[in-house]
């Protein structure tokens, strides 16, 4: 098993880069199709404190000591592949003897998941959950209170400049309330 990880680059844009990418690695290793698999873990690359993903790309490749042999060439394939995915590369080649990797398959299913093995929501459905959602928020949002609830409780304020804490916040409190009913009012009074 070849594994390429993919650190630095955004995990929308690698799968989109890795798909124009694995049929070309494919055939330069030689290899089967389901022999290769790429890695691109969520993560930044930061240096000094700023973040430089999709700037720096830092590659790994993970493959059997017998793949040595090809590795100037899968360098070349990956800079010149990924050549619009960052700014600076770095690629590192790991090898490893095949005696030591152990795979385990399920065979009541497939290798890898793939476009036609894949289930599909039914459009129809999606939309009409989206529909069903859209209605539900309509019905539980409510419009923000645009009136002016600080000139009131200034005005307590400026007129009472001795009240102590507890009466300040009760009549913050009240104001609240009162606004906050009169909103409701005019906001079911504008929906009939």
């Amino acid at each position: 098993m070849i594994i390429v990880t993919l650190l630095g680059m955004d995990t929308y844009q690698a799968i989109d880069e890795t798909r124009k990418l694995h049929s070309a690695l494919v055939k330069a290793y030689g290899c089967k199709d389901d022999e290769l698999e790429f890695f691109a873990p969520e993560g930044f690359i930061i240096h000094d404190g700023v973040e430089q993903t999709s700037f720096r790309l830092n590659i790994t490749v993970d493959a059997p000591k017998s793949y040595s042999i090809k590795e100037k060439e899968i360098k070349d394939l990956l800079f010149f592949s990924l050549k619009d995915a960052a700014v600076h590369f770095r690629v590192v080649f790991r090898y490893f003897d095949p005696a030591n990797e152990y795979v385990k398959l399920d065979d009541t299913y497939p290798t890898y998941m793939t476009d036609s093995n894949t289930v599909k929501s039914e459009k129809d459905h999606t939309d009409e959950v989206n529909k069903e959602a859209d209605k539900n928020f309509e019905e539980e949002a409510e419009e923000p209170y645009m009136g002016d609830i600080i000139g009131e409780f200034d005005k307590y304020i400026k007129d009472h400049p001795d009240a102590t804490d507890k009466e300040v916040y009760d009549t913050l409190m009240g104001i609240r309330t009162e606004v906050t009913e009169k909103h409701h009012q005019e906001e079911a009074k504008n929906k009939k």
